[in-house]
């Protein structure tokens, strides 16, 4: 963790910032659910020039295998944090897949760009609000994510932004993502 800490400093202005309250069960991507419990490990403030936070989240999932005692696991994940000007109301962005496009065959649901066919076809977009949505995803923000690392989901929740993956902590994946968090955040 002391390498990914250097590296980040050695190319953000990096900060201890304890006075940012970020609810990590507003977001469905980092909520809890049965068989998954997650906290804060902790937070870095990034002003590169513009702010984005890096929480550090510890998740801890359990199962109980036929009839055994229950396990636990854990698993440490990186996510970006940002506070943005527009409100984009409730979005969910990942890489499409093969099975998206299948079942949007029978059952429609996620949001269109008609104008911007690169980002279509490349991105699922599911929202609860395609206007509000469509107004906050300009033409600049849509070709901002299309840097998004594969691995990679963006959820938004008002003017609060989260982006990261549910893969362990490593420090190329967490560069990746702040420097993809500053694109991000440089869009106010």
């Amino acid at each position: 963790m002391e390498d990914t800490y250097d590296a980040l400093k050695a190319k953000f202005n990096i900060d201890i910032d304890c006075d940012i309250h970020f609810d990590i069960k507003k977001f469905d991507l980092t909520a809890d659910t049965d068989m998954t419990v997650t906290t804060i490990g902790g937070l870095l403030s990034i002003t590169s020039p513009n702010q984005f936070y890096l929480v550090f989240l510890k998740t801890r999932y359990s199962a109980c295998y036929r009839g055994q005692s229950r396990t636990y696991w854990f698993k440490y994940s990186a996510w970006a944090y940002i506070n943005q000007t527009k409100d984009f109301g409730r979005i969910l962005i990942r890489h499409e897949t093969f099975n998206d496009r299948l079942v949007a065959l029978l059952h429609p649901c996620e949001m269109k760009f008609e104008d911007d066919k690169p980002f279509d076809h490349k991105f699922y977009v599911v929202t609860n609000d395609d206007q509000k949505a469509h107004l906050a995803m300009s033409w600049n923000f849509r070709n901002a994510v299309m840097d998004m690392g594969d691995n990679m989901v963006l959820e938004t929740e008002g003017k609060s932004l989260i982006i990261g993956s549910h893969s362990d902590i490593n420090l190329e994946q967490t560069i990746q993502l702040a420097e993809f968090a500053s694109k991000i955040a440089a869009l106010k």
